[in-house]
């Protein structure tokens, strides 16, 4: 029953992620100068059957990183990008929707922690019943470390990637004429500290 209820849970996000792709798609057509988007609302429509793609490469991921990239995508593609609250959403006069985004981030790659652990940790034997059993049995500490290194790995590479976009590409993605390092520094943490909450939870299971 859960396994079906987290299965129908995962293709309503998808669907309601590429349909708001698919309406802004639309209005573009109806008011371009209102929803100018039109590169971005194709990749919203697309984006969240990635996982779907990637299965018919024999690259299966599991139901529970698939929900948690679908809620990914509703707030840092559809809420951020498309509707623009990267540049609209103020609090106390700061733009704070970027920091929301990369912290999200953080939850993301610990559900992408687990998955490549429990995908390539083969278990270890445990005696049952007189007999030796193959199951997957995880040092809490290690898992826990695994997940919260990844996370800064993924938040740091992410950061990279964005320097050299604004190096090569001449933008400013990490916001360094404005802001310094602080930009870079605070996507960082953010991503970081919702992964070490996160790892606790899940280097139990």
């Amino acid at each position: 029953m859960k396994k079906d209820y987290l299965r129908k849970l995962n293709l309503s996000l998808k669907t309601i992620v590429a349909l708001f792709g698919l309406g802004l798609f639309i209005m573009h057509f109806i008011d371009p100068v209102a929803w100018p988007k039109t590169m971005s609302y194709l990749v919203t429509i697309i984006l969240p059957f990635i996982p779907d793609i990637f299965k018919l490469f024999g690259l299966n991921t599991s139901v529970r990183l698939q929900i948690a990239f679908s809620l990914f995508l509703g707030i840092s593609m559809v809420m951020g990008i498309d509707f623009d609250l990267y540049k609209t959403w103020y609090i106390f006069g700061n733009p704070c929707f970027d920091k929301v985004a990369h912290t999200l981030s953080g939850v993301l790659a610990a559900f992408v922690a687990k998955e490549i652990l429990d995908k390539n940790y083969d278990g270890v034997d445990v005696k049952v019943t007189g007999s030796h059993a193959r199951t997957k049995h995880y040092d809490t500490r290690f898992t826990w470390l695994f997940i919260v290194s990844f996370v800064a790995l993924s938040a740091a590479g992410w950061e990279c990637f964005e320097f050299l976009y604004d190096q090569i590409a001449g933008g400013n993605m990490q916001t360094l004429i404005a802001e310094g390092v602080d930009d870079t520094m605070w996507d960082i943490l953010g991503a970081l500290g919702a992964g070490i909450v996160v790892a606790f939870p899940l280097c139990k299971k």
